[in-house]
C-alpha cells in the first residue's frame, strides 16, 4: 500500500516521463554511473515498496497520449536505482500493461542481470512488448563498469530474447566498440532491433573517481567516435546532448527538439516586437539557439551554467531556480523571461521541487515556458 506521500511521487514520475516506477528494491549490480548513489537531488523522493496489480492500474491513468512508450522499473526520477526483473510480479505486469495498452510500445530498462533464462519464451508473447537492453560493452571494460553483472546469461539474452532496443556505452576504446558492434551485428540485432544506441559516458560533480576516469575518455574523444559510426556503421545510433553540428546525423532528437522550439519561439518574437524577452539557455544549446536568434531585436539569450550538477552536465532540463538566480540578472523591468519547458515536469516544478510560481515572484515579470 503506497502512502500519499509515495503515491505522489509513483504519479508525477508517470505524468512526467511515461515510466512506471514499481519497486525501490537495490539492484546490487554496482553500476558506477548508477546515480542514485552520488545524487543528493534525488533523496527528496520517498523509496517506493513493491507495488501491487492495483498500483500498477491506477498508474495507468497517468499514462497521456503523448507517451508513445509504456515504461516498467525504473524512473529517471523515482525508483531509479532498481531493475525492473527484481519485482515478484513483473512478468505478471508486462502481460496486463501490454494488454491494455495495445497501441503503445512497452517495454523494461534492464542491464539483464535479473531475467531468469526460462521466462524468455513466455516475454515473446506480446506482440508489442521488447527489452531495452542497457549492454554498455562485453569487452574487458565491463566488469569495471557494472562489476556483478552475468555474462552468461547477457549472452543468452543476446541470442534469443525479444530485445527492442540496445545501449552501448563508449568507454573511449574504438577497437572495444568495433567489437560489440561486431558482435551484435553477428547476431543480426542490427536488423532485429529498432535502434543499437552508442551514448557518451557522462559526469557530474558528485561522480567517483573510476567514473571520472572512463567518462574523461569517453567524452575527450566522442567526436572520433562519431566520425567511425558514420563512416563504418551508418545504421548505428549515436547521441550527445550538444547542439553542435559534428554531432549531427545520429538520432538528430536534440536538434529536432530545438527547431520545434525555436520555431515557437521565432513566432511570438516577430508578433510581439514592442516586448523584451530573455532566453535562459544552457550550455548544450546557447551557442546554437543564440546564432538562431541573432536576428531579433527584442531578444537575448542568456547563457545558465548547470551549477548544481557540475560535471559534463549542459542540458536545459537539469538547470534549475538556484542556478538561474546565481547567473541572471533581470536588469529591465517588464522582460519577459523566457524558459524551456525541459525545466518542469508535469505539475510544474524543476528538478529540486521549486515551483515555477517562485520564480515569477522573485524576478517579478512575466514568465514564458516554451
Amino acid at each position: 500500500m503506497l502512502t500519499a506521500e509515495q503515491y505522489h511521487a509513483f504519479a508525477l514520475e508517470i505524468s512526467t516521463f511515461g515510466n512506471i516506477p514499481i519497486s525501490s528494491r537495490n539492484c546490487r549490480i554496482g553500476c558506477i554511473y548508477c546515480k542514485v548513489h552520488q545524487d543528493p537531488i534525488l533523496k527528496r523522493f520517498p523509496s517506493l515498496p513493491d507495488i501491487s496489480i492495483d498500483d500498477l492500474y491506477q498508474g495507468y491513468q497517468y499514462i497521456n497520449e503523448t507517451h508513445n512508450y509504456v515504461r516498467l522499473g525504473a524512473g529517471v526520477l523515482v525508483a531509479s536505482h532498481t531493475d525492473p526483473y527484481l519485482h515478484p510480479e513483473i512478468f505478471n505486469f508486462i502481460k496486463h500493461t501490454s494488454e491494455y495498452f495495445p497501441n503503445k510500445k512497452i517495454t523494461t530498462v534492464t542491464t539483464g542481470s535479473y531475467i531468469k533464462e526460462n521466462k524468455i519464451d513466455y516475454l515473446h508473447r506480446f506482440h508489442n512488448f521488447g527489452i531495452d537492453l542497457s549492454l554498455v560493452t562485453m569487452q574487458a571494460q565491463r566488469e569495471t563498469i557494472i562489476p556483478n553483472a552475468t555474462r552468461k546469461r547477457i549472452d543468452t539474452l543476446l541470442r534469443e530474447a525479444p530485445i527492442r532496443k540496445i545501449s552501448l556505452m563508449f568507454t573511449g576504446d574504438i577497437d572495444a566498440l568495433k567489437r560489440d558492434l561486431d558482435l551484435l551485428f553477428s547476431l543480426n540485432w542490427h536488423i532485429k532491433a529498432k535502434e543499437i544506441l552508442v551514448r557518451r559516458i557522462e559526469q557530474t560533480k558528485f561522480s567517483n573517481d573510476t567514473l571520472n576516469s572512463i567518462s574523461s575518455k569517453s567524452i575527450k574523444d566522442y567526436g572520433s567516435c562519431v566520425k567511425f559510426l558514420s563512416k563504418s556503421y551508418p545504421k548505428i545510433v549515436f547521441t550527445v546532448p550538444v547542439l553542435e553540428n559534428k554531432f549531427r546525423g545520429g538520432s538528430n532528437e536534440y536538434f529536432s527538439q530545438a527547431e520545434q522550439r525555436l520555431s515557437n519561439l521565432k513566432e511570438r518574437f516577430s508578433k510581439e516586437k514592442q516586448n523584451f524577452f530573455q532566453v535562459i539557455c544552457s550550455p548544450s544549446g546557447f551557442r546554437y539557439f543564440k546564432k538562431n536568434l541573432e536576428s531579433f531585436e527584442n531578444v537575448k539569450v542568456n547563457l545558465i551554467k548547470n551549477d548544481l550538477y557540475g560535471g559534463s552536465v549542459t542540458v536545459s532540463g537539469l538547470l534549475n531556480h538556484h542556478d538561474i538566480f546565481k547567473n541572471f540578472k533581470l536588469k529591465r523591468k517588464g522582460d519577459i523571461i523566457v524558459l524551456p519547458y525541459e525545466m518542469y515536469d508535469s505539475r510544474g516544478c524543476e528538478i529540486t521541487g521549486n515551483h515555477i510560481s517562485e520564480l515569477k515572484t522573485f524576478y517579478n515579470t512575466d514568465v514564458w515556458v516554451a
